[in-house]
């Protein structure tokens, strides 16, 4: 319905053209004209700027000098979106002269703010020094009324250029000036912009209060586009805040407003975020459903373009074939140009089908492309999820099993020791030693259990564990401090063999320095430098010589575990003491 109107508008402009060049507009006419919905103007650019041409030729006969400087504020505008920007920048600056010279301050800054922020994603730096002189026009002289655009559209270049905070107060300031002209659609915008940099930053909390209060107001007012793009900013923030499921309700919602009110764009983007959240779901068939919906509309949306622009070429013909009537009074070359006309239309058209032609191939290959990698990714999680099945039998297996068969040798040892309490000491300690190696396997065995039942295993959790060992050590041994230090930010996780690697070499370095070194603090450390961690195990015994000492079957242990590791491993020893290095690349960077 939207795209008809549209349409209409575009015939109707094209006839108002043809059919009044010739008379001169009144002033009240002019100003209806100037003051025509900033939609209807681009909808035809060409067409708006030969009414407007038409509009500064009859202003300039009157010596009517609003409609001038209005006239080429609109000329600029047509020239912007036909991206003509040398001839933009010209006519803005004109129209800035006749406005200064009409003492229309609030149109100067508001002209120089435009002009600033039309230059944005040409050159930011430029427009903001053009916001910043129409900021300045403004300010001084209390045009409240443009100040509220100006501030917005000021905050957004703030926004762009990361100065966060800069970009918060020139939103409040546009909501203080809204608010106290109670401008209930202004409002809501200000409140939105705010809230989604507050999402932008994490600030969640207030992100949330500040989107409440923008959809309470549109509520009120009934403002069905406002609700639309409200849930749809509601599905963004449940989404930056890990709820998926909350955000695809909102953006479902947001899908039934826009769908309702033809708001195309907005319904393009719920279809393609609906998609991504589907797919982060593992509900692969409603993400492909949601994706083919969003292809759909950015073609539609495409042809709403085309067909504008073939309303455009038929409106320009059918004002050329007439003009020429009138020119030539020969109705055999009025009827030949009308032939060349419909040629070099149907040349264009063609062009312009084949280019969306090959769009929409391009789209279907895109299209094909994603189907097939959704496949692979479902295919790669049955593959993970049938290892992960395999991993945990055979982790209950070992529990169940061995650990079962080593609990009953613990209590068969036991009673044993009980039956021979009294009997013979070589015995007892024999079954003490049985008892207290089993009990070793038994730890040893849960910490294998441990890693199996993980795909990776992060820092935290080597802290934990590596904890637990140490606060067992501690039981077990007096006159002995244990000190864990970590200093680690970026490294997050290991695949589960090299987290259990890791977890062994710590484990055989200190309980080394418990057997041998006889020393009274043994101290863990994980140190982050130049995009690397070095683990150090140290402590204050006797330590021994490196040259003259033969190297045992612990420290060629944790040699072979280093390399596996692909890390550099290294032994200083001294009467102070020994220390234990091991070197690994950040695995995240790799």
């Amino acid at each position: 319905m939207k795209n008809t109107i549209t349409y209409i508008i575009v015939l109707l402009l094209s006839q108002l053209f043809t059919f009044s060049w010739s008379q001169t507009y009144t002033k009240k006419q002019i100003d209806s004209i100037n003051n025509m919905p900033f939609d209807d103007i681009i909808a035809n650019s060409t067409k708006s700027l030969q009414l407007f041409n038409k509009v500064l030729a009859d202003s300039k006969k009157q010596n009517y000098k609003l409609g001038i400087a209005t006239s080429y504020e609109k000329m600029a505008l047509c020239y912007f979106y036909q991206s003509k920007y040398d001839l933009h920048s010209k006519y803005t600056f004109i129209a800035i002269e006749n406005f200064n010279q009409l003492k229309q301050n609030g149109k100067v800054a508001s002209l120089y703010a435009s002009y600033g922020y039309h230059l944005r994603k040409r050159n930011l730096d430029s427009g903001i020094m053009y916001m910043q002189k129409g900021l300045k026009i403004g300010e001084k002289y209390n045009t409240e009324y443009e100040l509220r655009g100006i501030y917005d559209n000021y905050g957004v270049l703030k926004e762009m250029k990361k100065e966060y905070d800069s970009a918060f107060l020139f939103y409040n300031k546009s909501l203080t000036l809204k608010e106290k002209a109670n401008d209930k659609i202004g409002i809501p915008y200000s409140l939105n912009k705010i809230g989604m940099l507050q999402l932008t930053l994490k600030d969640f909390a207030k992100a949330k209060q500040n989107l409440d209060k923008a959809y309470q107001i549109r509520l009120e007012i009934d403002d069905k586009i406002g609700i639309a793009e409200n849930l749809n900013f509601y599905g963004y923030y449940f989404f930056e805040t890990k709820n998926n499921q909350k955000s695809i309700e909102y953006f479902t919602k947001a899908l039934d407003e826009s769908k309702a009110y033809n708001y195309n764009y907005l319904t393009q983007d719920n279809y393609q975020k609906l998609s991504e959240l589907y797919e982060l779901n593992s509900d692969y068939k409603t993400a492909l459903d949601n994706f083919k919906n969003y292809t759909t509309y950015k073609d539609s949306i495409s042809n709403i373009n085309l067909r504008i622009k073939q309303a455009e070429l038929d409106t320009e013909f059918d004002t050329e074939r007439k003009e020429k009537e009138i020119l030539e009074q020969k109705a055999n070359l009025a009827v030949k140009n009308t032939y060349i006309v419909i040629i070099i239309s149907l040349l264009i058209l063609s062009i312009i089908v084949g280019y969306f032609m090959l769009k929409n191939q391009k789209m279907k290959t895109l299209q094909l492309q994603k189907e097939n990698e959704l496949k692979d990714a479902l295919l790669k999680i049955e593959t993970q999820n049938r290892l992960q099945e395999q991993r945990l039998q055979i982790s209950r297996d070992l529990h169940d099993n061995i650990g079962a068969q080593l609990t009953f040798i613990i209590s068969s040892v036991d009673s044993l020791k009980y039956a021979f309490a009294d009997g013979n000491p070589k015995l007892e300690d024999k079954l003490n030693n049985i008892s207290s190696f089993t009990k070793e396997t038994i730890y040893e065995l849960r910490d294998t259990i441990w890693a199996m039942n993980k795909e990776e295993i992060t820092i935290e959790d080597l802290k934990t564990r590596i904890s637990n060992f140490i606060d067992n050590a501690q039981l077990s041994l007096n006159g002995i401090r244990f000190n864990f230090n970590f200093d680690t930010k970026s490294f997050q996780s290991f695949t589960s063999r090299d987290g259990m690697n890791i977890y062994r070499l710590i484990q055989e370095a200190v309980n080394n320095a418990i057997k041998h070194a006889d020393a009274s603090q043994i101290d863990v450390s994980f140190i982050e430098s130049d995009n690397k961690i070095t683990i150090v195990v140290s402590d204050n015994g006797k330590g021994f010589d490196l040259t003259t000492t033969e190297i045992g079957n612990g420290l060629n242990t944790m040699k072979k575990r280093a390399s596996e590791l692909k890390g550099n491993f290294n032994i200083e020893a001294s009467e102070k003491g020994t220390k234990i290095y091991l070197s690994l690349p950040n695995q995240n960077e790799v």
